[in-house]
């Protein structure tokens, strides 16, 4: 009898988690379904929101999202402010609402700055600034150098553009990973992640307090979808040696590039990555926001409107003082 309870608890246990994970995934989608609309790539659809400019329009701003979450992130805070510009946000592909396109290769930053482009091409012809948070900053600055031509200048909010030392966390790699990926990620990836996500965005958002009702703004729990959680999980793992490779380039920079982040950012640090590029890019300036951590664009939104304003202007305006 105890023999057979041994084998049953774990049983249940294992389809509890299953059935909690699929019930997290479902209730996810019902409070987000997509808002957007999509465009159509060889092998999928991504996923975008566009807002129309009220009055003259000052030009057209695309909005990027960083690890762990989705167009609204920054069309939440940013959107409201941008009220004189066209404003695109995106969801890159496996989040949000896009495919992944390709799920092998799609963790590369610079498959993903591809499919982001071929993607603007049908609705975009005028150059654009282009604003990448966290993550984002490593396909957003492979755009900035191979298609210069289609920038008015790049604002990089706490943008990952360098190695760092230390690696990722654990449970990234194990997400990550050939057939271990997905079990980790419904058992022990998605439950744990919904259970720990209160104190996750805390961290984000550390020293300053989180922006009342960001998680569901940002509709930040489509990440706990298994399909999401594991793209996020291998586009993290990839970024490392994408940058690693990629950072000897910013010398080459053609484009006007502003990094913002927060002396406090605990999660990309501002000397090995803001301060970093700003130094490197030809055009490149570094903005320091005292007491702020890895969401600048929640403390000081006005901040991140200033440098696209900057940007936004005729080319011949764009140069910054070294």
């Amino acid at each position: 009898m105890l023999a057979r309870a041994l084998l049953i608890l774990p049983a249940l246990l294992v389809a509890g988690l299953l059935a909690r994970t699929e019930w997290l995934g479902v209730e996810a989608e019902r409070q987000h379904p997509p808002k957007g609309s999509f465009l159509t790539l060889p092998g999928g659809r991504l996923h975008y929101v566009e807002r129309k400019p009220v009055g003259e329009m000052r030009g057209t701003v695309v909005l990027v999202h960083g690890a762990s979450s989705d167009h609204a992130d920054l069309l939440a805070t940013l959107g409201p402010e941008l009220g004189h510009y066209r404003v695109i946000a995106l969801d890159r592909p496996g989040h949000g609402w896009s495919d992944r396109i390709d799920e092998n290769a799609m963790a590369d930053p610079a498959q993903q700055a591809t499919v982001i482009m071929k993607a603007l091409d049908q609705i975009l012809s005028e150059p654009f600034v282009l604003v990448a948070h966290s993550l984002a900053g490593a396909l957003a600055t492979r755009i900035a150098l191979d298609h210069p031509e289609r920038l008015r200048g790049l604002v990089l909010l706490g943008g990952v553009t360098h190695p760092w030392p230390g690696g990722i966390a654990w449970y990234y790699h194990a997400a990550s990973w050939p057939v271990i990926g997905p079990v980790f990620t419904r058992l022990i990836g998605v439950p744990a992640s919904d259970a720990l996500l209160r104190s996750g965005v805390e961290s984000v958002f550390a020293p300053r307090p989180v922006t009342p009702g960001y998680v569901a703004a940002g509709e930040i729990r489509l990440l706990l979808r298994p399909s999401t959680f594991e793209a996020n999980a291998r586009d993290v793992a990839a970024t490392h040696a994408f940058v690693s490779a990629q950072a000897p380039r910013y010398r080459d920079l053609r484009i006007p590039v502003v990094a913002i982040t927060g002396d406090s950012d605990a999660i990309v640090s501002p000397v090995i990555h803001s301060a970093a590029i700003a130094r490197e890019a030809p055009q490149g300036r570094f903005v320091l926001l005292p007491g702020v951590g890895h969401m600048p664009h929640h403390a000081a939104p006005e901040i991140v409107v200033e440098a696209i304003d900057q940007l936004a202007g005729p080319r011949s305006s764009l140069a910054f003082a070294r």
